[in-house]
C-alpha cells in the first residue's frame, strides 16, 4: 500500500501543478480533489485491466483508493496553497 500511496502523491503534485500554471489557479481547489482521487482509482484497478481476478480488489477497493486519495490529496491542498500565496505576492 505505500508504493501505491507514494505513486499517487507524486502523480498528483505533478498533474496538480501543471494544470494550477494552465488554468485559473482559482480551480486549484477542484484539482486538488479530482487529481487524487482519479490517480488513486486509475492506479488501484491497473492490474485487474492487465487481467487480475475483480474478486480481490472489489473488497478492498473503498480503503486503499480511500487512503491513497488521502496520500494525494493532502500535498495537492498544500501545492494549491503555496501556489495561491506565492501569486499574491
Amino acid at each position: 500500500m505505500g508504493t501505491g500511496a507514494l505513486v499517487v502523491a507524486i502523480a498528483s503534485l505533478l498533474v496538480v501543478w501543471v494544470l494550477c500554471i494552465a488554468f485559473p489557479l482559482r480551480l486549484g481547489a477542484l484539482w486538488a480533489v479530482v487529481v487524487p482521487f482519479t490517480i488513486a482509482f486509475c492506479v488501484y484497478w491497473a492490474p485487474v485491466e492487465a487481467g487480475s481476478d475483480t474478486s480481490e480488489y472489489s473488497a478492498w477497493q473503498l480503503l486503499i483508493v480511500g487512503s491513497w486519495f488521502i496520500a494525494g490529496f493532502v500535498p495537492s491542498v498544500i501545492l494549491v496553497l503555496y501556489l495561491r500565496r506565492r501569486r499574491r505576492t
